[in-house]
């Protein structure tokens, strides 16, 4: 449990410094990361699907559109992304595949790709506000970490995104809209920065 806490501790810390190279992410994220992207698809789509259709949870889409430095819609953008379930983990115990719900899209002439997914819950006694972790990779500036949040979770206080703020990274923040079926959608526009995370 606490080599878990620790390890969560690290990812976070890399998120809040995303946009500034602080400090590498350390090997065993790494590692994680090198291990997800075994299952990543020959071929990638601007749609595609993170969570099963039956997995449990709210279902949720999410939308972005990816702009480059210039502010134009940035095309063939790889997006990799990866969440929590409905209970706040990533996977089960002792899984090889550290992060179950995953999914890779590319983005489409304008910039645009989309996910359906479920809506993440935060970690179990934690207050940090959900999330999905994605990653950009780009030709001109290398991979480029971000958390895309939601404007309404409770957790997402000013305090709470002050601190984030203080450490360099404001976050990404979508208002999130209910469809009659219960749908949740949420938009991101996503700016490529000068320089990659890792």
């Amino acid at each position: 449990m606490r080599t878990h806490y620790r390890l969560l501790l690290t990812i976070v810390a890399f998120a809040l410094t995303a946009g500034r190279l602080i400090a590498q992410p350390d090997e065993r994220f790494l590692r994680m990361w090198k291990t997800a992207q075994q299952a990543r698809p020959s071929s990638l789509t601007p749609v595609s699907r993170i969570a099963a259709e039956r997995e449990p949870g709210i279902p949720l889409v999410v939308r972005g559109v990816v702009l480059d430095r210039d502010g134009r819609p940035a095309a063939n953008v790889e997006v990799f992304a990866y969440h929590t379930d409905a209970g706040g983990s990533y996977a089960p115990p002792g899984s090889v595949d550290p992060w179950r719900l995953k999914g890779w899209a590319v983005t489409d002439t304008n910039g645009r790709f989309e996910f359906r997914t479920i809506r993440p819950a935060p970690y179990p006694g934690r207050e940090i506000p959900a999330h999905i972790h994605a990653t950009l990779t780009t030709r001109c500036c290398g991979r480029q970490f971000d958390d895309l949040m939601f404007d309404d979770d409770p957790l997402a206080t000013r305090a709470y995104r002050d601190r984030f703020a203080a450490a360099g990274e404001n976050g990404l923040y979508g208002s999130v809209t209910r469809a009659v079926d219960g749908t949740e959608e949420v938009s991101y526009t996503i700016r490529i920065r000068e320089q990659g995370n890792f």
